[in-house]
C-alpha cells in the first residue's frame, strides 16, 4: 500500500514538473513520458498486489483489521474501472 501511495505522489509530481517546464507540450517529450509510465505501471501493480494479498488475508486467515480493508478498496475500484472500460465504450 505504501508503494501505491508513493507511486501516486511521484506520478503527480512528474505531471506537475512537466507542466511547469514544458507547458502544453509536456507529454510530447519522451524524457517526461517514460518515467511517468513507469511510475503509473508501478502504482497499478502495487495496488493490484496489495488488494490480492488483502483478499487472501480476509478469506483464508479471517483477518478483520480495518487496515486490511484499505488495499481491498483499491482492488475493488480497479475492478470497477476495468469492467467499465471493457463494457462501457460505444
Amino acid at each position: 500500500m505504501a508503494v501505491f501511495a508513493a507511486s501516486f505522489v511521484a506520478g503527480m509530481s512528474f505531471v506537475a514538473v512537466g507542466e511547469i517546464v514544458a507547458g502544453d507540450e509536456a507529454f510530447d517529450s519522451l524524457w517526461l513520458t517514460a518515467p511517468l509510465m513507469v511510475v503509473a505501471l508501478t502504482a497499478v501493480l502495487a495496488g493490484l498486489l496489495a488488494g490480492t494479498i488483502a483478499a487472501f488475508a480476509i478469506a483464508r486467515r479471517r483477518e478483520r483489521s480495518v487496515l486490511v480493508f484499505l488495499p481491498l478498496i483499491v482492488l475493488v475500484f480497479f475492478a470497477i474501472f476495468l469492467v467499465g472500460e471493457l463494457v462501457g465504450h460505444e
